[in-house]
């Protein structure tokens, strides 16, 4: 059956429901009101009782196989929801394929579970039921799809947001969107019929962000300065280990190195994309940092990765947040080599 996004189920669930709905992914709030999409719509068309089951080593199945064959007591029509926790026991699987088998007509049923959808979509039970289940796929938003996300939750919340407010907000509550739904609710009950900028939401925010060193490094990539530097501080705030986001930076100068070789060499850039497997989406990124970076620049980068790798082993750095900092500003800008962590003494 069909493959829907998380903002394509509402539309389907119009034309009525399907028997079996795959709810997965690991972007919570969209997991959250898809779910909640599909429970009002069953309530709506009759779908008047709702049983929910958590699969783990414990669980009985025959108590879901014997809701699933029975005929309720209380309500002709039923939802029954099965969570799938991280690590299924091993007889999961079998138990799952036969599912597809026992379908009602009075019966919706929906699992669902905080997997990635492209992990759980590979695996034999999943495949089993996907020619009679709706697939709804979560992901997290990228920075344009949160932006209109904001925007169009903005306006259903009836909260008025300058274009500046609007990039705050967006700044702010980056990779979570709960923290977002919950800023704009309480804007829209203490700020009612009122525009509010950015000046007014400054005072008004915490910050939510959440990112992970992927985004650090597109940041980084496309020359946004701030934007790293922000990024950056609440990787650490997360205790992200510094090692982690050095690995990132050193395998992005190194593919940078290898497409500048390749451009003196005459290769095409999209050739030498499709070679390192980087995926179209950063693309452009890549081509950014290519205009500012040049070869030579890339070898004194990658020198100064390897040497803070050092001293932070050998914990020989004082301040390693402003050491970091220090390493991302000269990805943004090449900038006269007067300070470089390669001057520091180990003794």
């Amino acid at each position: 059956m069909q493959k829907l996004y998380a903002n394509q189920l509402s539309a389907q669930l119009q034309q009525g429901l399907a028997g079996c709905y795959l709810v997965f992914g690991e972007e919570p709030l969209q997991k959250i009101e898809a779910i909640d999409a599909l429970r009002q719509a069953a309530k709506t068309q009759g779908y008047d009782e709702r049983l929910s089951f958590t699969v783990d080593n414990q669980f009985d199945w025959s108590a879901l196989h014997n809701e699933l064959g029975a005929m309720s007591l209380f309500a002709e029509k039923r939802l029954i929801e099965l969570e799938l926790s991280q690590k299924l026991p091993p007889t999961a699987s079998d138990q799952l394929k036969q599912l597809a088998s026992v379908l009602s007509p009075d019966i919706v049923l929906l699992l669902h579970g905080q997997r990635g959808f492209g992990e759980v979509s590979k695996l034999a039970w999943f495949k089993q039921l996907q020619s009679v289940a709706v697939q709804v796929a979560i992901y997290p938003l990228d920075d344009r799809q949160a932006g209109q996300w904001l925007a169009q939750r903005a306006r259903q919340q009836n909260v008025q947001l300058t274009a500046d407010a609007l990039t705050l907000l967006q700044h702010h509550s980056a990779g979570n969107l709960l923290a977002a739904r919950q800023e704009l609710e309480k804007l829209a009950l203490t700020h009612p019929n009122h525009t509010i900028d950015a000046d007014t939401l400054a005072g008004f925010l915490a910050d939510h962000s959440s990112f992970t060193v992927f985004q650090l490094g597109d940041a980084i990539l496309a020359g946004e300065g701030s934007q790293a530097l922000h990024r950056l501080q609440r990787l650490l705030q997360q205790d992200l280990e510094p090692a982690i986001i050095i690995w990132q930076l050193q395998k992005d100068v190194q593919q940078l190195q290898q497409l500048q070789r390749n451009q003196q060499q005459g290769i095409a850039l999209s050739q030498a994309f499709k070679q390192l497997a980087i995926w179209p989406k950063r693309q452009p990124l890549y081509q950014q940092a290519l205009q500012r970076l040049s070869l030579g620049y890339l070898d004194y980068l990658l020198q100064e990765l390897a040497a803070f790798d050092r001293l932070y082993k050998g914990g020989k750095l004082p301040d390693i947040s402003t050491a970091l900092s220090h390493l991302v500003c000269l990805f943004i800008k090449p900038v006269p080599r007067t300070y470089s962590l390669q001057q520091h003494r180990d003794d």
